[in-house]
């Protein structure tokens, strides 16, 4: 499987049915690899439900509250992965879901950290990644979390002694930790389970989103989904092929 380049366009100029797709840098979802091209289960996925139901598009990365942003005011343009909740739900039309993410609490390895909770984590200084689903869903409940502009920062936090916990989702903490050579992180416990889908904004022409969920949703079924999901994780953002 190809990876995209940013920026790219994917096929002829966008025209009526065509889309413009945003995202951010979120590993393993979606990222930019060192030689500038974009890659991940979410991009992986994306470029496979474009290709077959053969939708045109320009995928642009953004820092997230910017592509978030554009995805709410700007008809055919859609921001991904984005996590799907309440609050969103008609804010956007949906295709989905690209992956699952379960949200957990992560220490290193060997501190002396004993929580069982969110409400257990009061005692503790708690990071996040900032305008993040799972920051805002821990700040929510009354637990301070103090954020940073990327989530990849939040590693160096930890191994600094500046956090004590890191509230990320599953993939996205331990990817990051081995990118910066922290070790290890062990989590505390999970306390969500959420999926991230491709959200539109609502005035997006449905036809070109109605192909792609056909496709993502015959591409879960037949075992390609768990192939694209697998080779990337296995990869942990090495190659690039």
């Amino acid at each position: 499987m190809g990876v995209l380049v940013a920026g790219m366009l994917l096929a002829a100029p966008l025209g009526a049915d065509s889309l413009m797709l945003t995202t951010e840098s979120y590993p393993p979802f979606n990222f930019e690899t060192e030689t500038g091209e974009l890659d991940g289960i979410s991009i992986r996925v994306i470029d496979a439900l474009l290709d077959v139901a053969q939708v045109d598009a320009e995928i642009r990365l953004l820092p997230w509250s910017r592509a978030y942003a554009e995805a709410q005011s700007e008809p055919g343009t859609c921001v991904f992965s984005t996590t799907r909740t309440s609050e969103r739900e008609d804010l956007f039309t949906w295709v989905g879901p690209l992956v699952e993410n379960q949200w957990h609490a992560f220490v290193l390895a060997d501190a002396e950290v004993n929580a069982g909770s969110l409400e257990d984590l009061e005692l503790y200084r708690v990071g996040g990644y900032r305008d993040d689903a799972v920051a805002l869903y821990v700040e929510a409940r009354g637990i301070p979390v103090d954020t940073a502009p990327n989530d990849r920062l939040n590693a160096r936090k930890l191994a600094a002694n500046r956090i004590d916990v890191w509230v990320s989702g599953e993939h996205l903490a331990p990817w990051y930790a081995r990118q910066e050579g922290i070790g290890e992180l062990r989590s505390l416990f999970a306390f969500n389970d959420t999926v991230m889908s491709l959200a539109c904004h609502p005035e997006t022409a449905r036809a070109p989103l109605d192909r792609m969920q056909e496709e993502l949703d015959a591409i879960r079924a037949d075992g390609r989904y768990a192939a694209i999901v697998q080779d990337v994780l296995d990869s942990n953002g090495e190659r690039n092929d």
